[in-house]
């Protein structure tokens, strides 16, 4: 299904969007910048919603368990990542 292709491809580019974000964030705490990585903090938390909305939407459509497995582990691992960066 095109639609299903179309989603799996966003909710890719969002998660490499994300990965930036963290590295950006990173490197900005490292540089002891910490305006600028509230900023990319803030941005990885909005990516993580929308990750969130369209893993929702590849579950509606597709029946596919194993592959939504792939992303809820990939979302799951993500945010475990994210929150041990924040602290």
């Amino acid at each position: 299904m095109q639609t299903l292709k179309l989603l799996e491809d966003a909710m890719h580019q969002k998660e490499q969007a994300l990965i930036q974000y963290i590295r950006y964030m990173r490197e900005a705490q490292d540089s002891q910048d910490n305006e600028a990585a509230a900023l990319f903090a803030d941005l990885a938390k909005a990516e993580e919603k929308h990750i969130t909305v369209i893993r929702d939407q590849v579950a509606t459509f597709s029946r596919n368990t194993e592959k939504l497995n792939k992303y809820q582990e990939m979302n799951h691992y993500t945010s475990q990542h994210f929150d041990e960066a924040l602290e």
